[in-house]
């Protein structure tokens, strides 16, 4: 990777655009840091002739090889926590501006100025005790795992943003929402209806309407779950391959109410939207 006046450029190997089966592919996940559940800012992204306001903790743009995205940050709070940098990938700039072009997956994160906070004086204590070592990591609001257990938690809101007309899961159709589980473990989902109209979730396959594994949709998932209800599946991934997520109300999946969920050999859960 290169760079020169803002410009990250990387010797093209990946490709064109390509579906995991035959290619990685090429995109630029973009990650905004947070602070007490408070993003430190935004960051503009063009691409394609168009412009989009990334206002999430992680956003995915989906690019061809040598396409370019341009991402621009801006601070929630400059006096508090003004814009520092951009780090891409291994690379760093002050720019507020940067240009990536894209070959494979690329990460880029605008890094925004925090104070440190001050040690505090521990208290002395007569018997000193461990505390145990978290094994649970929060990939996102939508994703965490427990390692030790080998349970991976989703949380599926149907209707969220009212993206696609609200025929979407945690705002992404059409696939963009991609979640990747390990074969063996157990996914725990917790679905709601946050839309005014019924909707369901179900693993299945890409022309399937049965669930690929016991227990893998909500209850009568071709009815769907009331506006505003809730409901939990859990089920365990024990057979690698690519599926869906998807809505099993008439019309829904065909009008883009699906996500990609992965089942891999090896590795641990990931998420990308």
């Amino acid at each position: 990777m290169t760079l020169s006046l803002g410009l990250f450029l990387t010797a093209c190997g990946g490709g064109p655009l390509s579906s995991p089966d035959s290619g990685v592919g090429c995109s630029v996940t973009v990650q905004i840091p947070g602070l007490q559940s408070t993003l430190l800012g935004t960051v503009t992204a063009s691409y394609n002739g168009s412009t989009r306001l990334l206002t999430r903790d992680t956003s995915t743009i989906l690019l061809g090889c040598g396409q370019k995205a341009v991402l621009s940050a801006s601070p929630t709070s400059p006096g508090a926590h003004p814009f520092t940098g951009w780090q891409v990938g291994q690379r760093t700039t002050a720019n507020a501006t940067v240009t990536v072009v894209a070959d494979g997956l690329i990460t880029a994160s605008p890094n925004f100025y925090v104070a440190a906070k001050p040690s505090p004086t521990p208290s002395p204590s007569p018997r000193a005790t461990a505390t145990p070592t978290p094994t649970t990591v929060v990939l996102d609001q939508w994703l965490s795992y427990d390692l030790s257990t080998k349970v991976a938690t989703l949380k599926l809101e149907a209707g969220y943003a009212n993206v696609n007309n609200t025929l979407s899961f945690d705002g992404e159709a059409n696939g963009a929402l991609d979640v990747t589980v390990p074969q063996g473990w157990t996914v725990i989902v917790n679905f709601s209806n946050v839309d005014k109209i019924n909707h369901s979730a179900a693993i299945v396959t890409a022309t399937g309407t049965t669930p690929v594994f016991p227990g893998a949709s909500v209850p009568n998932p071709t009815v769907g779950i009331p506006a505003g209800d809730k409901a939990t599946f859990s089920f365990v991934a024990s057979q690698a391959g690519s599926y869906r997520i998807a809505c099993l109300v008439p019309g829904h999946e065909d009008a883009g109410m699906w996500a990609t969920f992965n089942v891999t050999s090896s590795g641990l859960p990931s998420i990308h939207l």
